[in-house]
């Protein structure tokens, strides 16, 4: 099933592929899950911690509360649908897999999915409950970025609105500015009313939704074109690697940018990560190449004890009372720590720290440190 949602992305232009909308999040978990996507995004590990008394305060709820509304949280799912020439798939997820509360931590585990791709992370986003229909009714326009238009009556049918707020002023004020709102945290889109003639009091018929353009110039964007047919049959979510290396180019320049995509091209296959993550990965390296560490160890270790040793103790200087579990650190990040192999690259990053460790056995390592 994973291998299917993993490379939806690649098809979706010629495919139909829509999220069942009716799934009901009331106003305390939609904030709820807002919350839990800013931790994950902090780290980027599907286990998220949160501490116990951080998150009764936000829910405003005692222990026994916060229980009852994870429990039914737990069993909410988002049924989906794909299909075209080669496949139909159906399917669903939990938003969230399980949970554990102890009286230090609350530990919530999301479900694999929302790493799968930019347009289901969104979903974890969205504060105002239209939006979760307007944007699974049209979520193929959103992963495209491709511009769409929709009778005013139409919209107010899939948005369940259709006996409210005659006067679209009204509909304006109260439905369509709070929803497009909401969809600029993740999206540059504007909309334009469509009237019957051009006088300033005739009714409007009907919405257009623009995506802004956030290309590069002409030579640049033909640059870029050229990476992205090179790494074509290794993408999974195409929006979000446009995003990354557009980035990349303005900030380190074509050529750099080319060459880290080719050995990654070469190398992530041997990893246990798909493209985007390993690409992801290699830039975030280079975004830190121009940033002075506040820890820098260049040296060689006898062995991957004596790294860990010496990582922990120079972390311990500028963070004490810092430890190895998963109260500092993501599970992924320990568990690669323990298992150092030869040229081995670990990466990780929270609200207070990023780290990066090269372990090379019998060559120099290096640990960079940096405070954020």
């Amino acid at each position: 099933m994973f291998y299917q949602i993993d490379n939806f992305n690649k098809r979706i232009s010629n495919a139909y592929f829509s999220f069942d909308s009716n799934t009901s999040l009331n106003k305390s978990e939609r904030a709820f899950l807002n919350y839990i996507l800013k931790h994950f995004l902090k780290t980027d590990d599907l286990k998220v911690q949160v501490p116990t008394q951080d998150l009764l305060d936000f829910l405003k709820l005692e222990i026994k509360e916060t229980k009852l509304f994870l429990e039914r949280l737990s069993k909410k799912t988002l049924p989906y649908s794909f299909y075209d020439s080669q496949d139909e798939i159906m399917g669903s997820f939990n938003l969230i897999n399980s949970y554990l509360i102890s009286e230090e931590k609350v530990y919530i585990n999301l479900p694999k999915e929302i790493k799968c791709s930019k347009a289901i992370k969104i979903l974890y986003s969205f504060s105002y409950k239209p939006t979760y229909k307007f944007y699974c009714f049209f979520i193929k326009n959103f992963i495209l970025k491709q511009n769409f238009k929709v009778k005013l009556e139409d919209f107010k049918l899939i948005l369940n609105s259709d006996t409210k707020y005659e006067r679209f002023f009204d509909f304006e004020k109260n439905v369509l500015k709070p929803l497009m709102k909401d969809l600029e945290l993740s999206y540059k889109i504007k909309y334009e009313k469509i009237k019957i003639g051009s006088n300033l009091n005739n009714k409007v018929v009907a919405i257009d939704f623009l995506f802004e353009s956030d290309a590069l110039d002409v030579t640049e964007d033909i640059k870029l074109k050229s990476i992205l047919f090179m790494i074509k049959s290794d993408i999974q979510d195409v929006a979000e690697v446009y995003s990354i290396l557009k980035d990349g180019i303005q900030n380190h320049g074509y050529e750099i940018a080319y060459k880290t995509c080719f050995k990654v091209k070469q190398l992530y296959k041997k990893s246990q990560l798909s493209f985007d993550e390993v690409l992801k990965a290699s830039f975030k390296k280079l975004d830190f190449k121009d940033v002075e560490p506040n820890i820098f160890i260049k040296k060689v270790f006898s062995s991957p004890k004596e790294l860990k040793k010496c990582f922990i103790y120079e972390l311990e200087k500028i963070k004490p009372g810092v430890i190895l579990d998963t109260s500092f650190f993501s599970e992924k990040f320990l568990q690669d720590l323990f298992l150092l192999n030869d040229d081995k690259t670990l990466y990780f990053k929270n609200s207070d720290f990023s780290i990066f460790i090269n372990w090379q056995n019998n060559k120099e390592s290096i640990i960079k440190i940096y405070l954020l």
